[in-house]
């Protein structure tokens, strides 16, 4: 890993997602982990290099697409990356109301990172922007429920 990191890569249109990622972030340095949190603003698969674990945090925007600042970062990963033996993590956003389309960003990531030989260790977790709760509460709950594992 990068000086023992793990690293946190935020696709959002928003800013809804680096919330989430705040919160992942304060969940897993409650757990003694230590974490770099990046915008994929500019970045490509290179990225992930250092990491040996990184958590995915994407919002679903349009027709199911990757927000504009991930798509470079998703176009190059979709090229292919050698992440054999890496650990990973998706939080995708989402509105149930779209339900062709729910998600779908983080399904797209999911995919695609999988196809690239990473191992998902945590379910993907989906959240619904129609269910009435904060997204950035679930992401630092989802994480807080895992990150002791680590």
């Amino acid at each position: 890993m990068a000086d023992g990191k793990i690293g946190i890569f935020v696709a959002t249109m928003t800013g809804l997602a680096e919330m989430c990622a705040e919160e992942v972030e304060g969940a897993l340095a409650g757990a003694g982990l230590e974490c770099e949190r990046r915008l994929m603003d500019g970045l490509d698969s290179a990225a992930l290099a250092p990491y040996e674990t990184f958590i995915i945090i994407s919002s679903t925007y349009g027709h199911g697409d990757i927000p504009d600042n991930g798509q470079a970062f998703f176009e190059s990963l979709s090229a292919g990356a050698d992440l054999t033996g890496k650990r990973y993590a998706v939080f995708a956003l989402g509105d149930r109301t779209y339900a062709d389309t729910f998600c779908a960003a983080g399904d797209k990531w999911d995919q695609a990172i999988s196809a690239n030989g990473a191992t998902r260790f945590v379910d993907l977790k989906r959240h619904d922007a129609s269910a009435g709760t904060l997204a950035e509460d679930i992401a630092g709950e989802w994480a807080a429920g895992w990150a002791k594992c680590l």
